[in-house]
């Protein structure tokens, strides 16, 4: 997304493990310590640039469902989800030296009934296994969806209008002409 608005960007991918969901009161302080601590890891490596850390959750009845484990645990995500409203959140912290702008999204996603061989051939495949929830609405298991309300984009992982409002209301954007945007 960043690529398509002409911004340079390198992918440095945080491999600090994330801390235990049961140790924080809500699914949004969880997530927004996740995103806090990528981009910290990130930017003490490279302290001279802008970090960006996004962290994603699935949360259905304030139970933060994680990208799954195996099998059998995203199998049992997909019939919590199954017929569901849930909530997705995305969480950003951006880093400049000792500057941090940080902020969440939320979005609604409701899913349509499940069959169970739908399940079971989603679940075969590697798709779900990287992502929170064990679906990603980006893929082939975007068709489970049966609306959202709020950000596609958050749902994706990077609520990306709303991040250039905060890059550029925080003075690290400013757009100028066409492709113009990196200060």
């Amino acid at each position: 997304m960043l690529g398509l608005l002409g911004i340079p960007f390198d992918i440095v991918p945080s491999d600090i493990p994330e801390p235990d969901p049961q140790g924080f009161k809500s699914p949004v302080d969880y997530v927004n310590a996740c995103a806090v601590q990528k981009a910290n890891d990130i930017a003490g490596n490279h302290p001279e640039a802008l970090v960006i850390g996004s962290d994603t959750v699935v949360v259905l009845n304030e139970e933060i469902l994680l990208k799954p484990k195996d099998k059998q645990q995203a199998s049992a995500y997909l019939h919590k989800l199954s017929g569901k409203t849930h909530e997705v959140i995305t969480a950003v912290c951006v880093r400049c030296g000792d500057e941090e702008v940080s902020f969440h999204e939320r979005v609604q996603v409701r899913f349509y009934e499940l069959p169970e061989s739908w399940i079971d051939a989603y679940t075969d495949t590697e798709d779900p296994y990287d992502k929170a929830g064990a679906y990603g609405i980006q893929t082939v298991s975007g068709l489970f969806v049966e609306k959202i309300e709020g950000d596609y984009n958050a749902v994706v992982g990077l609520p990306i209008a709303k991040l250039l409002q905060h890059l550029t209301h925080a003075g690290y954007l400013k757009v100028e002409g066409a492709h113009d945007y990196a200060k």
